[in-house]
């Protein structure tokens, strides 16, 4: 964050507070911050703070900061003049979040695409009714995809999904007794519960309800609502639809409550799984951890990965 500051600049920015200390000296007290950022860290120090600093903000709140940068032991920090927290909607988390490099209008255009090809009345007319409802599109836009593992930035939701229509599409074409307007329906909605199940501020994590209830369930739900919506939407309609989001993780002990017993639904859990797993694995290639051509150990596929190159040797996966 400071490889473009100098001393004497004056800074007004908005950053995530990382670390806060309280300091006692003979003239009274001061407050240590390290303030971060997508740019990095900036310590900084506040004499004589305001109450509310002391007492109202804390580790992970995002502030509005103002001050001018000053010179300590030869690092750079910001000596604070002023200081307010903002609350969620205030601010765009893509400052302190990683964020999808491909273009969300555009991805929102082919979703909506997607939706006008659909040949069965009622998806398209339940579809149109989810994704063209108000807010919908900012919501769909900004969600990640999980907390963790795959897709998890800002935008990840949206890029899973155009990407599993992508494979959807092959697989309609290479399956031609399968229902395309049900697997395109179940694609675009299978995880429309992360829109609530997960939180984006300054970093992201379980909302109460997701935490709770889980995103198949509230996915159920927003179904449920949806279709309340339409008059006379087949019962046969719903409950195949509704089957695929409740099945999508495939295994009673992945949190499906159902395993699929659809065509439509297996195929939506292996390409749901295809593309969570390789894009996982591909980011996890990325950040250029582990030894070697060897990634570090990967926790939840049980293995470390190979990406190739001659290493140093110390590739064969043991300690």
């Amino acid at each position: 964050m400071t490889g473009k500051m100098t001393v004497g600049d004056r800074v007004e920015r908005v950053v995530v507070i990382s670390k806060k200390v309280r300091r006692d000296f003979s003239g009274g007290k001061f407050l240590l911050f390290q303030f971060s950022d997508r740019d990095g860290v900036l310590k900084g120090v506040w004499w004589e703070p305001t109450k509310e600093a002391e007492t109202s903000i804390g580790i992970n709140d995002v502030v509005r900061v103002g001050g001018e940068i000053t010179e300590y032991q030869g690092t750079l920090q910001l000596k604070v003049a002023w200081l307010e927290k903002l609350e969620e909607g205030e601010y765009d988390p893509s400052m302190f979040l990683p964020t999808t490099a491909r273009d969300t209008d555009m991805i929102f255009q082919s979703v909506m695409d997607i939706i006008s090809s659909i040949g069965n009345d009622h998806l398209k007319q339940l579809l149109e009714g989810i994704f063209g409802g108000e807010g919908f599109r900012d919501c769909f836009l900004r969600a990640p995809a999980a907390k963790g593992w795959h897709h998890a930035w800002v935008g990840g939701l949206a890029e899973h999904v155009i990407d599993m229509t992508r494979l959807a599409d092959r697989a309609a074409e290479v399956y031609p007794g399968i229902d395309r307007d049900m697997l395109m329906a179940g694609v675009l909605l299978h995880d429309i519960g992360k829109m609530k199940e997960l939180s984006v501020t300054n970093h992201i994590n379980y909302s109460d309800r997701g935490r709770l209830i889980g995103h198949i369930t509230i996915g159920a739900e927003m179904l449920e609502c949806a279709i309340r919506e339409i008059p006379d939407f087949p019962e046969e309609l719903e409950l195949r639809l509704k089957h695929m989001i409740l099945s999508h993780h495939g295994n009673l002990e992945h949190g499906s409550p159902v395993v699929p017993m659809t065509v439509e639904a297996m195929l939506l859990h292996y390409l749901d799984n295809l593309d969570a797993q390789v894009r996982g694995a591909l980011t996890t290639i990325e950040k250029n951890g582990g030894e070697g051509g060897w990634t570090e150990y990967v926790k939840l596929l049980d293995r470390f990965i190979y990406r190739g190159g001659s290493g140093s040797g110390a590739g064969n996966g043991e300690e």
